[in-house]
């Protein structure tokens, strides 16, 4: 009985440190942030694709508007050289601007754009040491736009609303390198669509990065977002750039 319980004790003393290695290896992160992007582009509102109609198909451009609101964040879980990373963005535009209808001159008229985007992707870690590593990622990306314009002229007024859902799948790489004890830059670069949904769709960021402790992490940068396609009632062609600024969460 003593000879099992000196067992007992060895197996545990070499169990604990395995389990305790194990949980160290997962880890969760999570950011909330604000990006202050400036859309540009073009939308159209096809009013009578498919259906017939006789209401003119409506253009706006949306060139250097601000963002009326916005909602960003991202969580990243991984377990060793394996994780998950989920970004999700909501974006309000609204705009007074000069519209196309149809075959007529401009007019005046006013356009509200809403958007959600959002990315989940896969990822490995290709390579690693203890400054420096790079994930390859893959996964799906969806755009959500729900726009909505409305103009007047002498002899008519046109209000028009309009939605379309995209999926895509998309790949990239990120790329991360400790310049110091707190200081790091990220690099992230993804591109999709593959004419599944999208003609095409890419973003770039890079941020620096300043770590406070082993929880808070803050981080400041800058990303492009763009996108091009010809959805049910919309036709879509924008991008999306600006600083970004967040804290960073680790568990």
């Amino acid at each position: 009985m003593r000879g099992i319980g000196v067992c007992t004790v060895a197996l545990l003393s070499m169990v604990t440190p395995v389990a305790a290695h194990a949980e160290d290896d997962w880890r969760i992160s999570i950011t909330p942030y604000v990006w202050v992007a400036f859309p540009q582009g073009d939308i159209t509102a096809v009013s009578n694709r498919g259906g017939g109609g006789l209401d003119p198909d409506v253009n706006a451009s949306f060139d250097d508007v601000g963002l009326s609101g916005a909602f960003t964040g991202s969580v990243d879980v991984s377990y060793g050289r394996f994780g998950l990373l989920a970004d999700l963005t909501y974006y309000e535009i609204t705009a007074d601007k000069d519209i196309a209808l149809g075959p007529l001159p401009d007019v005046e008229g006013e356009l509200e754009i809403s958007g959600t985007k959002g990315v989940i992707a896969a990822y490995w870690r290709a390579y690693e040491t203890e400054a420096s590593s790079v994930d390859l990622l893959a996964g799906a990306h969806y755009l959500g736009v729900d726009a909505d314009v409305s103009a007047s002229t002498v002899n008519r007024s046109v209000s028009f609303s309009a939605e379309d859902d995209m999926w895509d799948p998309m790949v990239g790489v990120r790329g991360k390198t400790l310049l110091s004890e707190h200081f790091g830059v990220t690099g992230i670069a993804t591109y999709g669509g593959f004419g599944v949904s999208s003609d095409h769709l890419y973003e770039l960021q890079g941020y620096l990065s300043y770590r406070f402790n082993d929880t808070i992490t803050a981080t400041a940068g800058y990303r492009f977002y763009s996108t091009k396609w010809d959805g049910d009632r919309l036709i879509y062609d924008a991008s999306f750039s600006g600083p970004l600024v967040g804290l960073t969460f680790t568990f």
